[in-house]
């Protein structure tokens, strides 16, 4: 049955939301909209969020989905990896929040952390990711979500969840890159991947209005994660400054027109070049914070960045991919792979910015690997569990029905099944005292007891009493034991006619044979006895014989 997911994206300049419908073999977008939060004082940023998410909520679809997903904001969280010794996931459970009470600024009693296991080393040990957010700021984010009128089923950090966007589209996009025409004078050196050096990864730029989440994201899952205090609104300041215009005005030439050179495409007017200075001003914060994150990735060797995907609503900058790929001397792309996504839904200017929200979607309708960084433990797991099971009691209890019809169905044709084969075994016992009595027994005790008799029920003809089944049962019984035990022994053919019989099989040597004529030559109902051909078998292990004798006792 599909289920509706939301991905709700509060950030600093709007609301947004993405919902899924994820069905077994998929999902879909539904819908994408925003809500602008309304400009004011600091005080009043939070009701004005809320009224914000209020409205999103008060719109189809998203007020009427089954699971919602929200985030806190990264620059809330502290992040470490942690290595141990181990890689055994219970020990690691039971060890990281103790490693991790050491390497972290805050108390972990007041924190709830979470983790996931990142890489297994060859030594046996482990590294794990893992992540600790106050219980305040926790406690602050759930509350406003419950004044929306909203439970989230998951509540992670939301530059973690940007690598799902990695796993399900940028991972395999392969569209072209900008490549580094030249580098800026103050950029590190671009290291090339070397055999045997680590894993490629992708970094994650999602450019914000006050805020950029950078995230490194490789198969094993996040190599690195952090938020710069730097985004769209520093460039809307430096148009503001460069051209006397006010914050709105700058923000909407930033919009029609912002630009930024590069040495391969430099401005074609004096207008344009005015503009690209301003823009590059005003992201000359950003783009050093961008250089000592590129160069603390190196640093810790745990992946090689391979490429630079930009998104976000400050990423609609002209040229923006070859600024910084010339600035930071990585190639660098605009995240197509993941506006697409979200293409019929919303105009291009804004499918970037939509980046977050789809992510955060996607933590519960994606098909492929996800962050599973969840802050919804101890006081405040997810109630809504209950309430989900009572609304799907009635298709429990429909499917439980058919089961139960299905069992019974199957209980009936295994009893008829086994019925018809026992009548047919029945019907075969009979035909075979027919054949070997004379006439038809169909009870096992009476047909082992006529067998057994000496007289045919037939009349007063008796049976024989040396027929070939008993010689070649004698002929077995006069075998030594310390001969027949062995595993080498085997009687493979016993040839029985009037006045003769012959055998033939293996043993384990030539003075087995010998202990079997022996034997044979004790009872008198036996004469003229010879070894036949012996030989040793071809793999030298036992021997092969042949014996001929003469019946002496007549029937």
């Amino acid at each position: 049955m599909p289920q509706r997911i939301l991905g709700l994206d509060i950030g600093t300049w709007s609301v947004k939301g993405v919902v899924l419908e994820s069905f077994f073999r998929g999902f879909r977008v539904i819908d994408a909209q925003e809500v602008p939060i309304p400009r004011g004082p600091a005080e009043e940023q939070a009701e004005l969020r809320l009224r914000a998410v209020r409205e999103l909520l008060g719109t189809e679809p998203f007020g009427k989905t089954e699971v919602v997903v929200a985030a806190l904001r990264g620059e809330q969280s502290t992040s470490r990896f942690i290595a141990l010794p181990y890689a055994d996931l219970r020990k690691v459970e039971a060890t990281i929040v103790g490693e991790l009470a050491d390497l972290i600024p805050i108390d972990v009693e007041d924190a709830i952390v979470d983790h996931t296991l990142f890489q297994r080393t060859d030594d046996g040990g482990s590294v794990s990711f893992a992540i600790a957010v106050p219980k305040t700021d926790i406690a602050a984010q759930l509350e406003l979500l419950s004044q929306a009128g909203v439970d989230p089923r998951f509540l992670s950090v939301d530059v973690v969840q940007l690598h799902n966007l990695y796993t399900h589209f940028l991972k395999e996009d392969q569209s072209r890159a900008e490549e580094p025409a030249t580098a800026a004078a103050d950029a590190s050196t671009f290291i090339l991947a070397a055999p045997g050096g680590p894993p490629p990864a992708r970094v994650i730029v999602d450019i914000g209005h006050e805020r950029t989440m950078v995230v490194a994201c490789s198969d094993s899952g996040p190599a690195l994660v952090r938020v710069l205090r730097h985004g769209g609104h520093d460039v809307t300041r430096a148009i503001e400054t460069a051209f006397g215009v006010s914050e709105e005005e700058a923000e909407d030439l930033k919009h029609a027109h912002g630009f930024v050179a590069s040495s391969r495409q430099p401005p074609p007017s004096e207008a344009e070049e005015r503009m690209s200075d301003a823009v590059r001003a005003g992201l000359h914060s950003l783009v050093q914070d961008l250089r000592r994150t590129l160069l603390s990735v190196r640093t810790d060797k745990r992946v090689h960045v391979s490429r630079i995907d930009i998104l976000g609503g400050g990423s609609r900058i002209r040229n923006l991919a070859n600024h910084l790929a010339e600035e930071l001397n990585v190639p660098c792309a605009p995240g197509l792979a993941a506006e697409q996504i979200v293409e019929r839904q919303i105009d291009p200017a804004r499918r970037s910015a939509f980046a977050l929200a789809l992510a955060l979607a996607l933590r519960a309708a994606g098909d492929r690997a996800v962050s599973s960084i969840d802050l919804r433990h101890e006081d405040f797991q997810f109630a809504g569990q209950l309430q989900s099971l009572r609304s799907r009691i009635p298709s429990m209890v429909a499917a439980g029905l058919v089961l139960g019809t299905l069992a019974v169905a199957n209980i009936w044709v295994s009893y008829y099944s086994a019925s018809s084969r026992e009548a047919q075994l029945d019907a075969q016992f009979c035909q075979i005292t027919k054949e070997a009595i004379g006439r038809e027994i169909c009870e096992p005790k009476q047909a082992l007891s006529v067998m057994a008799q000496p007289v045919s029920e037939l009349g007063n003809v008796r049976t024989v009493d040396r027929s070939a089944l008993n010689i070649a049962a004698e002929l077995s019984a006069l075998i030594p034991e310390d001969v027949s035990s062995k595993a080498e022994f085997r009687i493979d053919e016993i040839d029985i006619t009037p006045d003769r019989a012959r055998i033939s099989g293996e043993t384990d040597s030539f003075d087995a044979v010998d202990k079997i004529v022996a034997e044979y030559g004790k009872d008198p109902c036996y004469s003229n006895i010879k070894k036949g051909q012996l030989r040793r078998k071809a793999d030298g292990k036992g021997i092969e014989f042949q014996l001929s004798l003469r019946l002496e006792c007549s029937s």
